[in-house]
């Protein structure tokens, strides 16, 4: 890779999109006849996916599409025609999620099995887009400074209760290495705070993590 393409870090956005696909998959697996299915165990999920989900595209509306979109402003060009597509996938998604938010509420299996596996397909098409498409876009376009922009956006909406959700929802069942890269981004007392309370907590309330991590 040449220096553009290492300019910024992009682990946790990479984490995240991991973590919105293991949420989808977890949820069709579920769904499928003859497995092991909760409803309690799979509104609590499908909250935390939710809200993880509009907070991440809350703050990558206001502080990564948007500014990429007003360097585009002569165009259209190449950033726009991407941003559009990735829009557009996008919103295929919402009708999704809808959906499955109401199969959860009327407790239907069969529409929560359906809803389950388009929304996977839909979230993993996004996401793949994304990753392929989008994030290389944020290397060549974005200051460092438009950048951390980003990351006070993202922490803002969080704030440190909703960190201590995040933080272990981000990293359950996640490779060695992302977990490793994931934790040395952050100084070491919201790293102990993760280890000794935020995870802790997060398994007691039936989280999937591996222990011993």
């Amino acid at each position: 890779m040449d220096s553009v393409a290492r300019k910024f870090d992009l682990t946790m956005l990479y984490a995240a999109y991991d973590a919105f696909r293991r949420d989808t998959a977890r949820l069709e697996v579920a769904a499928r006849p003859g497995s092991a299915f909760g409803w309690a165990r799979a509104a609590d999920g499908w909250t935390l996916f939710t809200a993880h989900w509009s907070l991440q595209d809350r703050a990558e509306k206001n502080a990564l599409w948007t500014v990429m979109y007003a360097k585009d402003a002569d165009g259209p060009g190449r950033v726009g025609v991407v941003l559009d597509a990735m829009a557009s996938l996008a919103l295929k998604a919402v009708p999704l999620i809808d959906g499955l938010e109401a199969a959860l509420e009327h407790r239907d299996r069969g529409a929560f099995a359906r809803y389950a596996r388009d929304l996977r397909v839909s979230v993993d098409a996004l996401l793949d887009f994304k990753e392929s498409n989008v994030l290389p876009l944020i290397q060549e376009t974005l200051t460092p400074f438009e950048w951390g922009a980003f990351d006070v956006e993202l922490r803002r909406g969080l704030g440190l209760r909703g960190l201590g959700v995040f933080l272990p929802w981000l990293l359950d069942g996640a490779p060695d290495g992302t977990r490793r890269a994931v934790l040395g981004l952050l100084p070491p007392p919201i790293r102990l705070c993760y280890r000794a309370r935020w995870r802790p907590r997060y398994l007691r309330r039936g989280g999937l993590a591996a222990r011993g991590r």
